[in-house]
């Protein structure tokens, strides 16, 4: 059943995306000395054009021939661009479906015709957002199946069977539009029927503005586990599956000044561990996982040496292939572009180091290996001007 929309959700951003509030919980900051780049991570970015400012972007097969495709979301425009991989690092020119204020992706098989779906949140600003479903054909295109109202600043959406009936369900992070007033910002999940469409959500309050959304089996459990970063307590939310698709709000932590993405990620530790961009602090926060759902202090590594800050965007592989996972971050403002934190295999990490400085302002990242020589690539997308920058991995 497709939900019916009040027409707040259209309406654009204005004003302050984020609000940043000042870390009350401890931490430990890594500083040093900015090192120089590291020669020859990346050959020179090749840029694909784009008609729209532009947000996020993902990548996945979505026409089924072994090659990585990239969907970017075009904000202004209203609409998301689809640019299909040869396999050989190299992408046809962009295609264009329709999705109202698409801001953030996920995909996955929704309906069960072994496809790839998009999960789509259309941003409504101070109005209520919107989750759009998007079904594929396994060729490219993309037609919408359902939309269903979120809360208001709806920034991020993940995807996991939560509930272990075979079918994909989607989790969003909503800003605000919960509690009294709407002051109050939430975590929705939707359960899916697997033809497509969802269940009415559940609604788990969240008050401190939920900016980013990630999961994983925290605690070995073999449930999917959620991770919600929380702009403005600084903070990010472990929140425990119950084995039913029910979650339980269990431990807050600490993660720098002001956190705006998440990944969840085994480190080389053995268990599932956090990565947290942290603008407001110009650092990359680090949470080693203990296995059962709960985590140590963060350590935070430092971007300010680079001359760069708001570090906004990670993404975790093992860049130069020496056996241990690797944080590569998008940084904008003052010296702008992706920097690596290469991986010591125990979930520490060296300084970060530039390794592109691609044009534009910097909107997403992307992980994939996009030549299929087994070493992973990056996918930046970018506004003014507007286009998806290809880092193909020289390693």
């Amino acid at each position: 059943m497709t939900n019916s929309l009040n027409g707040d959700h259209r309406k654009m951003a204005t004003g302050n995306m984020k609000a940043m509030w000042a870390l009350l919980l401890t931490v430990t900051v890594v500083t040093a000395v900015a090192p120089s780049a590291a020669a020859g991570q990346f050959k020179k970015p090749v840029y694909y054009q784009l008609n729209d400012t532009l947000d996020r972007v993902i990548s996945a097969d979505f026409t089924n021939d072994g090659n990585l495709d990239l969907t970017v979301a075009g904000f202004f425009s209203g609409q998301v661009a689809v640019l299909l991989g040869r396999g050989n690092g190299t992408f046809h020119s962009a295609q264009y479906f329709s999705a109202p204020g698409a801001f953030a992706l996920a995909a996955g098989d929704f309906n069960g015709d072994h496809n790839l779906d998009l999960a789509v949140v259309e941003y409504g600003g101070t109005g209520n957002s919107a989750l759009g479903i998007f079904l594929g054909d396994g060729k490219g295109n993309f037609r919408e199946s359902a939309t269903y109202t979120l809360g208001i600043e709806s920034y991020s959406v993940a995807v996991a069977d939560f509930d272990g009936d075979g079918h994909l369900d989607v989790a969003v992070a909503n800003g605000f539009g919960y509690g009294k007033q709407g002051q109050d910002g939430s975590l929705m999940v939707f359960l899916g029927r697997g033809d497509g469409t969802f269940k009415s959500p559940a609604n788990y309050k969240l008050p401190n503005r939920p900016c980013a959304v990630a999961t994983g089996d925290l605690n070995g459990d073999h449930y999917p586990d959620i991770v919600v970063a929380e702009c403005n307590s600084d903070s990010a939310a472990v929140l425990m599956n119950d084995g039913h698709g029910k979650f339980k709000r269990t431990h807050t932590y600490g993660v720098g000044a002001g956190p705006n993405d998440v990944v969840i990620q085994d480190l080389g530790n053995g268990t599932l561990d956090l990565v947290l961009s942290d603008p407001a602090g110009g650092s990359v926060a680090v949470l080693l996982g203990n296995g059962d759902g709960t985590f140590g202090k963060a350590t935070l590594y430092s971007t300010l040496p680079l001359g760069a800050g708001n570090p906004f965007l990670v993404v975790v592989g093992d860049f130069n292939r020496d056996g241990n996972p690797d944080i590569a971050v998008a940084i904008a403002n003052g010296k702008s572009g992706i920097a690596i934190l290469y991986g010591d295999g125990d979930g520490t990490f060296q300084s970060p180091i530039f390794v592109a400085h691609p044009t534009g302002a910097l909107a997403g990242l992307a992980l994939g290996d996009f030549n299929k020589d087994g070493a992973p690539d990056l996918a930046v997308s970018a506004a003014a001007p507007n286009h998806v920058a290809v880092l193909i991995n020289t390693q």
